[in-house]
C-alpha cells in the first residue's frame, strides 16, 4: 500500500515497488485496480483550446465547472449539462490578452458570484476627477454670522466694497421715563447685511438663507471676501474654501458646497474636505459630510479589475459575466467598484494594486483580498467591492488593510491560502504568515511575518490537504511536491514545508498545473500539461495514526493513472469521493467520474463491476445523452450491431453481463472489440441484452527485488552477505476475478502464471459458492503460488491485469534457500 519508490531496492520500504499503474494503495483493501471511469456527457464538439477550468461548488445540489478562455466563458453542472452564459462584451475585452490562460487566470466563487482575474492585466483608475457634478456656482462664499452682540460691528469687504452694520450698544436704553428695548439677533444682522451688500455694486449676488445668519454669495467671476468683527471675528466669518476646523462649520448653507478643513497646516494627514446636504431643497438646515478633494480621480476604472460571473437564477441556473458596474440582469444588480469617498491621494491613497496587476483573489475574514506586487490588500469588511476608507479623520476597525511583504529580497506574492484561521501566503520563494496581532483583524492588527524560506512552482496553486497545504516545486524537468505545515503557538510555533517526493523525485512531471484533494479518502491527484504526461493523473494516497506523540504518516504513496484513449485530461475535481475528469478526445471532449473511495464501490447490481474506462452502456446507468441504443439484429447474418455515441480512440470492448448458473465472473461474455469507428458487432441476438461498452486498462505492479533485509538504526538494508535464492512467492489475494503474474528471471523469457476466477467457478470449485448471492464476489479469495526459481536480487515480478475483472492483493511473501557467502580466511 505504499506505492512507488525510485530509491535502490536495498533502500525501499518492504510496502513499496518499482512501478503502480492503474493501481489504489488502499489502507482497506491493500493493492487494487482502480476504478473505471464513466462518461457522463460530451461536453463540446470542438476543442476548448487555451483554457482556465475553475470549479463553482455553491452547495450540495449547484456543482459547476467553468470553462474560462480569452474569448468567453462556457458553464457546465456536472451531469454535463451546459447552461446558458450571456458575456458582456467588456468581458472578453478584459480577457483579449491572455495567453497562457492555465497560468493567467485566477477565479475564487463565494454564493452567486465568481470573481475572474486576469493576472496580466493592470488596474487603473478612472480619469474622471471630483467633484463628480460641478458646484452650484463657479465663485461663491458663505457668510456666517456666529453670534449677535451689542455695541458689535459687522464688516463685510466684497470684491473692495465694503458694507457694515453696526448693533445697538446695549439691550435696554432708558430715556426719563421712556424705556426703549433693542433686540437684535443674528438673522436679523445678516438680512441688513445682505441689504447694504446689495447696495454696494460688488457685481455678486447675496442670498440670506431663508431667515438664518447665513448669507450665501455667488458671482461668475472670482471674489474677494473679508469678514471681520471686533472680536477677532468670533462673531462673523466668512468661509470661501476653507476653515480651519469642523466647528467652524455652519448647520444651514446650499446642497453640494464644498469647504476644505485644514486642520494643523503641518499635518498633511489631517486635512479633509467636506460637502453641504441640505434636509431638503436647493439650501436649509442639513449636515455636512466628507467627500473627494476636489481634482482627484475616485472611481475605480471597472474595465480593468476583476469580472464577475453572477449565477442569476436558482430555477433558470442561468449566468451572466462581465464587469462589476452596478448593471441589473434578469432581476439580479451587479454591484460595482466602491469608489473613494473621501480625502486626497495623501490621506486616502490609492489601493496598491493600482496601476500593476494582481496576481490572485480570495475571500478571507468576510473579506475579499487581493496580491499585487508585494502588497497583500483586503477589502472593507463585509463589503467585497469596497477598497477605499469610509472617513479619513480616523481609522476604523473596519476599513480596508494594505500590508507590504517586507523582506530583504522582493517577494512578489502569487497565492493566499486561508489556513487554521491565518493566511498563508506564498512567493516565489517565501512564505508568509498574514495574521491579526489581537483577536480581531483590523488595519492596526494585522501583520505579516517571513515562515519559510522554499522555492514554489506558480504554475499550480497550492490546496489545503488536511492539515498541511501541498505545494510544487520544478526543476525544469521534474515537479517535487512539498506539505507545508505549522506547529505550535507563540514563540514554539515551527513552520516547516515536508518534501513527500523525496522517494520519487524524478516521478512527477514538470507543469503541474492541477491538483484535486479527496480530504474524505485521504488522496490528492495531479495533472500536468507536459508533453507525454497529459493523459496521466499522479495520484498520492496518505494516511495518519494517532500515536503516543502525535500523528504519523504511516502512508505515503505515490502512482499514477492514465486513461488510453484521451489526449489530454484538462480537470479534475474531487467531490464526495467521486473524481470528475474533463478529458479531450480527438476534437471532442468529455466529461466522465472516476469513483475515488478507499474501498471500491459495490455494484448496484449485485454482479462484479466491468473495470472498462470511457464506460458507456445500454441501461439506465448511463446518461441519455450518451446512452447506447439497443443493438439491432439481423437475422440473415446472425450478428447484432450497435453504433457509438462517438468514435473509439483504444480498444473498445463490448460486454454482456448474463446470469449464469455458477456465480463468479463467468456472468460477463466478451460480445467483442473494435479500435476505430463507433461501430461493434457481435454474433448472435444480442439485441434484447444488456451492453457495457468501454476501453481495458491496464493494471500493473512491479515488486522491489525479493531481499533479505534487516534492522540497521531503526531503518533496513539488504543484507549483501547472503545469497537469496527465491523459490516461490505467496501472493495473498481478495475479490479478484483475473490476474496475471510475469517472472522475468535475468536473461530468461518471462513465464506467465494466471489467476482467472471465471475459469475456477466453470469447472466446479467450491469457491465463490455461498447463499448470499450479492456476496459472492468476496469469496474469490486465496493465496496464488508464484515460482520464481531465481536469486531474488536478479528476478523481476510484475502483477497485471488487462481484463475489466477486479483484483485485489493484501500481502506477499517469499520462500527461499539463504546461504552465507564463502570468505577467503587469512
Amino acid at each position: 500500500m505504499q506505492g512507488i519508490s525510485q530509491q535502490p531496492d536495498s533502500q525501499r520500504d518492504p510496502g513499496q515497488g518499482e512501478t503502480q499503474i492503474n493501481g489504489v494503495s488502499s489502507i482497506a483493501e491493500g493493492l487494487r485496480k482502480r476504478d473505471n471511469s464513466r462518461v457522463l456527457a460530451q461536453v463540446s464538439g470542438s476543442p476548448f483550446g487555451d483554457c482556465f477550468i475553475h470549479s463553482i461548488l455553491r452547495d450540495q445540489g449547484e456543482r459547476y465547472l467553468a470553462v474560462i478562455s480569452k474569448t468567453g466563458i462556457r458553464v457546465f453542472e456536472l451531469d454535463g449539462t451546459e447552461r446558458r452564459v450571456t458575456v458582456s462584451p467588456q468581458a472578453v475585452a478584459y480577457l483579449s490578452n491572455i495567453t497562457d490562460a492555465r497560468r493567467q487566470i485566477r477565479a475564487v466563487s463565494i454564493a452567486d458570484y465568481t470573481y475572474v482575474l486576469n493576472t496580466v492585466r493592470p488596474t487603473a483608475m478612472a480619469p474622471a476627477v471630483a467633484p463628480p457634478a460641478a458646484r452650484p456656482t463657479a465663485h461663491e462664499c458663505l457668510i456666517w454670522i456666529k453670534a449677535a452682540n451689542y455695541g458689535q460691528t459687522y464688516t463685510v469687504n466684497v470684491n473692495g466694497k465694503q458694507t457694515e452694520v453696526r448693533t445697538a450698544i446695549q439691550p435696554v436704553v432708558t430715556s426719563g421715563a421712556t424705556i426703549t428695548e433693542n433686540r437684535i439677533s443674528t438673522a436679523e444682522i445678516a438680512k441688513q447685511l445682505v441689504t447694504a451688500l446689495a447696495a454696494a455694486g460688488t457685481g455678486a449676488t447675496f442670498t440670506q438663507l431663508g431667515a438664518s445668519s447665513v448669507i450665501w454669495v455667488q458671482s461668475a467671476s472670482p471674489i474677494t471676501v473679508l469678514a471681520n468683527d471686533a472680536r477677532g471675528n468670533a462673531d462673523i466669518s466668512a468661509i470661501l474654501g476653507e476653515v480651519q476646523s469642523f466647528t467652524e462649520l455652519p448647520t444651514i448653507g446650499p446642497t453640494g458646497y464644498q469647504v476644505e478643513i485644514v486642520g494643523d497646516p503641518g499635518n498633511a494627514f489631517d486635512g479633509y474636505y467636506v460637502r453641504f446636504t441640505a434636509k431638503s431643497g436647493a439650501y436649509g438646515e442639513g449636515y455636512w459630510s466628507e467627500v473627494v478633494s476636489p481634482g482627484v480621480q475616485y472611481q475605480i476604472n471597472q474595465a480593468t479589475m476583476p469580472h464577475v460571473l453572477v449565477r442569476l437564477s436558482p430555477i433558470s441556473r442561468d449566468f451572466w459575466f462581465g464587469p462589476a458596474d452596478g448593471s441589473t440582469h434578469s432581476g439580479v444588480t451587479v454591484p460595482s467598484w466602491g469608489q473613494r469617498v473621501a480625502g486626497d491621494y495623501t490621506t486616502a491613497p490609492d489601493p496598491s494594486f493600482i496601476g500593476n496587476t494582481i496576481n490572485d483573489v480570495f475571500i478571507y475574514k468576510n473579506r475579499l483580498g487581493f496580491l499585487s506586487d508585494e502588497n497583500i490588500i483586503l477589502s472593507r469588511t463585509r463589503e467585497f467591492f469596497d477598497f477605499f476608507p469610509e472617513t479619513v479623520t480616523s481609522v476604523l476597525d473596519t476599513d480596508p488593510i494594505d500590508l507590504t511583504a517586507s523582506n530583504n529580497r522582493v517577494s512578489v506574492l502569487r497565492y493566499a491560502v486561508p489556513y487554521q484561521d491565518e493566511l498563508i501566503v506564498f512567493s516565489d520563494q517565501y512564505q508568509f504568515r498574514f495574521n491579526a496581532a489581537e483577536s480581531a483583524l483590523t488595519p492596526k492588527s494585522a501583520q505579516i511575518t517571513v515562515l519559510t524560506q522554499f522555492e514554489m512552482d506558480a504554475g499550480l496553486r497550492p490546496q489545503q490537504a488536511g492539515a498541511g497545504i501541498l505545494f510544487s516545486q520544478s526543476n525544469g524537468q521534474y515537479s517535487l511536491v512539498r506539505e507545508f505545515s505549522v506547529r505550535g503557538a507563540g514563540t514554539s510555533l515551527v513552520a516547516d514545508a515536508q518534501d513527500l517526493t523525496g522517494h520519487v523525485s524524478s516521478f512527477l512531471p514538470a507543469s503541474l498545473y492541477k491538483v484535486s484533494v479527496n480530504d474524505t479518502g485521504n488522496s490528492a491527484y495531479f495533472i500536468s500539461g507536459n508533453a507525454g504526461h497529459e493523459k496521466r493523473i499522479y495520484v498520492y494516497k496518505y494516511y495518519f495514526r494517532n500515536a503516543g506523540d502525535g500523528a504519523q504518516r504511516i502512508q505515503s504513496s505515490w502512482s499514477y493513472w492514465e486513461l488510453n484513449g484521451a489526449d489530454k485530461i484538462l480537470q479534475v475535481v474531487c467531490l464526495l469521493e467521486n473524481l470528475y475528469v474533463l478529458a479531450q478526445y480527438g476534437n471532442r471532449v468529455f466529461l466522465e467520474v472516476i469513483p475515488v473511495m478507499d474501498r471500491a464501490k459495490e455494484p448496484v447490481s449485485g454482479r462484479p463491476s466491468l473495470l472498462l474506462d470511457r464506460a458507456i452502456s445500454t441501461t439506465t446507468e448511463t446518461p441519455v445523452s450518451v446512452r447506447v441504443a439497443l443493438g439491432v439484429y439481423s437475422e440473415e447474418r446472425n450478428q447484432t450491431t450497435w453504433k457509438l455515441p462517438f468514435t473509439v480512440a483504444a480498444k473498445t470492448q463490448a460486454w454482456a453481463l448474463v446470469s449464469g448458473t455458477s456465480p463468479g465472473w463467468n456472468d460477463g461474455v466478451l460480445l467483442g472489440e473494435i479500435t476505430s469507428g463507433n461501430t461493434i458487432t457481435a454474433r448472435g441476438d444480442w439485441s434484447a441484452i444488456d451492453i457495457y461498452f468501454g476501453e481495458a486498462y491496464q493494471f500493473r505492479y512491479r515488486f522491489s527485488r525479493f531481499k533479505l533485509m534487516k534492522e540497521i538504526g531503526g531503518g533496513k538494508s539488504a543484507v549483501n552477505t547472503m545469497r537469496t535464492q527465491v523459490r516461490q512467492a505467496k501472493l495473498g489475494y481478495h475479490e479478484s476475478g483475473y490476474f496475471e503474474v510475469h517472472v522475468t528471471p535475468e536473461h530468461r523469457t518471462s513465464a506467465v502464471y494466471r489467476f482467472d476466477g471465471s475459469t475456477i467457478a466453470v469447472r466446479g470449485s467450491m469457491i465463490g459458492h455461498f447463499p448470499v448471492e450479492t456476496d459472492r464476489q468476496r469469496y474469490f479469495e486465496g493465496v496464488f503460488n508464484i515460482p520464481v526459481m531465481s536469486r531474488g536480487e536478479r528476478c523481476i515480478v510484475d502483477l497485471m491485469n488487462p481484463t475489466p475483472h477486479p483484483c485485489k492483493f493484501n500481502t506477499c511473501e517469499w520462500v527461499a534457500i539463504i546461504t552465507g557467502k564463502a570468505r577467503a580466511l587469512q
